[in-house]
């Protein structure tokens, strides 16, 4: 007796593969590989174009219409049921049938990819996706100035931030990552230094440690509860004070008690010359502030000089302040340099220590002011 040969229902087809009790084929036009929403939302920013998804922000994709296909890959990966016979289903891409136009409904292609009786089988569906612009809080924060939850306050330890601090430090915040950047509602300068107001507490404290890594600074916490939010849970206003250092490569720091000399920031900390030995002594940041220190002023070992050639072995230099007449000629073993941009014929501030040199930072012309 010959073995029956199994057919399909629906198109008498023998020679394919089958889901359930109707061929591949069938099956898919009669159930679908998957269940899809026929229509979902898509709520976004007009002002940054980041957009709503599980009731909160996501940061854009890029262009609206890229944000929009990150979204609805995310929901609908979510919400992908595979029908009866398919053992698993999953979203294989997503494409607009006509360019995005903000507001209003759109017709989207998904292809769906499924397994089901040993074989991987696709599908496309066309939804509807309804496009809502809005402002996300980010940006209604930003626009009103109100609704951020940290304060970012930057203050010297002079009391006042000096113009060559100030100019740093803004100069590092435009360098922030836009992630940071963004989460900055409101900038505003105070007679004590610089308040930066930021949308969350998580931002306020990576952009507090970036400064405090910077600039050797450290940090002090404060958190105020300002009221409550819908659901009933705490909400507070987190304040992180950073304090800096003002001091500047060439000024003279007593740090503990002992004479040194500022040369630069250096891996966490500063790198100081120690006065009384003349030896290089790298300081951390928390060691600086727990052994204290104070401006002492401009040592009488630093003067302005002019590099007049670095060949090998020597480097020479014209003393500027005797009006280019004294030669000044090292090893080039002791010539130590803490600027970028080391030319001959550029005029420098230096440190003498012996017959070692530091060479601090590039002198400021008459022209530059």
């Amino acid at each position: 007796m010959s073995k029956l040969t199994r057919r399909c229902p629906r198109c008498g087809r023998a020679d394919v593969d089958f889901v359930g009790p109707l061929c591949r084929d069938c099956y898919r036009e009669v159930y679908g590989l998957a269940r899809l929403p026929g229509r979902v939302d898509y709520v976004y920013c007009g002002v940054c174009g980041s957009y709503k998804l599980q009731g909160g922000w996501n940061q854009p994709a890029g262009e609206l219409e890229e944000s929009l296909y990150e979204y609805l890959t995310l929901l609908l990966t979510q919400k992908v049921k595979p029908t009866e016979y398919v053992e698993e289903a999953w979203i294989e891409g997503v494409e607009l049938l006509q360019p995005f136009h903000g507001t209003g409904l759109h017709q989207v292609k998904v292809k769906v990819g499924a397994r089901a009786g040993g074989s991987t089988i696709y599908d496309e569906v066309v939804i509807e996706v309804n496009a809502k612009p809005g402002v996300c809080p980010l940006c209604t924060a930003k626009a009103t100035a109100r609704g951020y939850e940290a304060i970012v306050q930057i203050r010297s330890s002079e009391g006042r931030l000096s113009p060559e601090l100030k100019r740093s430090i803004e100069s590092f915040l435009r360098r922030l990552d836009k992630r940071l950047s963004d989460a900055v509602v409101k900038v505003e300068e105070r007679r004590e230094g610089i308040d930066l107001l930021v949308y969350d507490h998580a931002s306020a404290r990576m952009i507090a440690s970036k400064i405090r890594s910077a600039f050797m600074g450290k940090t002090v916490e404060t958190y105020k509860l300002i009221g409550r939010k819908p659901d009933g849970s705490r909400k507070g206003r987190l304040t992180v004070a950073v304090r800096i250092p003002d001091i500047q490569p060439g000024e003279l720091v007593e740090v503990g008690g002992r004479p040194t000399l500022y040369l630069a920031r250096a891996r966490g900390g500063g790198l100081f010359v120690d006065l009384k030995t003349g030896r290089e002594i790298l300081i951390s940041a928390d060691e600086l502030w727990e052994r204290g220190f104070r401006k002492l002023g401009e040592p009488a070992e630093v003067r302005r000089v002019m590099l007049l050639s670095r060949n090998g072995p020597t480097t020479v230099f014209l003393d500027s302040e005797s009006g280019y007449t004294r030669v000044i000629e090292l090893s080039s073993r002791d010539v130590r340099v803490y600027v970028d941009d080391f030319r001959e014929g550029e005029e420098y501030l230096a440190y003498m220590a012996g017959r070692r040199i530091y060479i601090i930072r590039k002198a400021v012309t008459s022209q530059e002011g």
